[in-house]
This record gives C-alpha cells, sequence and structure tokens, in this order.
C-alpha cells in the first residue's frame, strides 16, 4: 500500500457510492477485468481491498452506464479506454463530442476513441465535466460523496473512510450517537456541542449518508 491511496472493502466502496452500486457489480467488473488489480483479492476470512483509484474507477462506471444507458458489453472497449486515459498523468483531460452520427470521446492529447453505439441526444458538456471532476478528485486525493457535498472520502485521511469535509471526523462516529436508525433534535444538538466547527447541514448530511433518518 501506498500512503495516501487509501484502503477499501467492496462494501465500503457500495456505501460512498450508495444507492446504485452493488457488490455484485463491482466483484463482476473486476472478475472480468475491467477494473485494475484490486490491492488484494479476498478470500477465505479476508475481504477483496480496493485503492482510491479502483473506487473512482467504479464510479466513472457507474456514471457512464447511467448517463449513457448502454449495456456494457456493447461500450466495454470504450469504458476499458477511457478508464486508461483518465488517469493517465500524461493526459490532462477526456471531452466527449459529436461527429456526424457517432460519439467520439477525445484527450487533449489527440487520442481518440469511438464510444459504440453513441447515437442519441446527451449532455456531452455534461459527461465532460463529470470526467473533469474525477480527474480531479484523483489529483487531490479527495472524491466528494454524491448529493452529499459536506461529506468526503478523502485517500490521505482514515484510509479514505467518509468524513465531513475539512476535518478528520469520520460519518460512522458521528452517527454512533443517534439510535433505532433514527435522530432527534436532541442528537444534533449533542453534535453540535461536540464537534463546534461542524455546521448543523453538515451533521445532518453526515447522519442521513449513514442511512440514518430524521424521527417522526
Amino acid at each position: 500500500m501506498v500512503l495516501g491511496d487509501g484502503v477499501f472493502t467492496v462494501a465500503e466502496v457500495c456505501r460512498i457510492l450508495q444507492p446504485t452500486m452493488t457488490p455484485r457489480k463491482v466483484h463482476y467488473w473486476l472478475d472480468t477485468g475491467l477494473l485494475s488489480e484490486p490491492v488484494r483479492w479476498g478470500g477465505r476470512g479476508h475481504p477483496t481491498l480496493l485503492n482510491f483509484r479502483q473506487l473512482l474507477q467504479i464510479r466513472t462506471v457507474q456514471l457512464l452506464r447511467d448517463k449513457l444507458d448502454f449495456s456494457l458489453p456493447r461500450v466495454r472497449r470504450a469504458f476499458e479506454w477511457i478508464l486508461d486515459h483518465l488517469f493517465d498523468a500524461a493526459r490532462a483531460g477526456i471531452r466527449f463530442e459529436r461527429v456526424g452520427d457517432e460519439l467520439v470521446a477525445a484527450t487533449s492529447s489527440g487520442d481518440r476513441m469511438t464510444v459504440p453505439g453513441g447515437q442519441g441526444v446527451l449532455d456531452l458538456d455534461g459527461l465532460t465535466d463529470e470526467l473533469s471532476q474525477t480527474r480531479g478528485a484523483w489529483e487531490a486525493r479527495v472524491f466528494e460523496i454524491p448529493g452529499k457535498p459536506q461529506i468526503v472520502s478523502n485517500a490521505r485521511i482514515h484510509g479514505g473512510s467518509p468524513t465531513v469535509r475539512g476535518t478528520r471526523i469520520e460519518t460512522a462516529v458521528l452517527a454512533s450517537f443517534a439510535e433505532d436508525g433514527e435522530y432527534r433534535d436532541e442528537v444534533l444538538d449533542e453534535l453540535a456541542g461536540l464537534y463546534p466547527r461542524l455546521s448543523r447541514v453538515a451533521i445532518v448530511q453526515a447522519l442521513e449518508f449513514e442511512g440514518l433518518r430524521p424521527a417522526a
């Protein structure tokens, strides 16, 4: 392990990329070679371990499948090309463009790859922006949890375990103050008193990220 690479089980990756990511998808992409080699393959008594790059690779495949709405076999070569280039230090970014009826992914260094079956109406700028954000996350080693901007996975802090942005406070620690899958105003008040640096918004996002809901 390299310091700052993070270390994640498959279950932790799915927790970070909730709600559409599942262990079955991750293991399938690993087993079929779409993703790079894990830090450690799982076996009896120990889980498969992934690093921060693999977390972002999984997020990229998830994102492109959702955006492009194609089955993975149809676009596998394009996905492999994108993953190879997205993390290459010599290529600063990938953009999507329409060339006739074809969807093309291109790098700033001139490499190009046609996305099979790339017809249809797509927000190409949106796709480009998403990949640019992923590249930025890779360079900074900080991934912003989708839908929870106050919660991040920082590969240099607690091995990538989700924390409140700008702190070393793990979301799981905050969630331990609640009971029965719910949080009450008293819990928010207690956490605000214990962690005065945290905004109420950040506390709520941390608790809801951990699957807690406000008490009725």
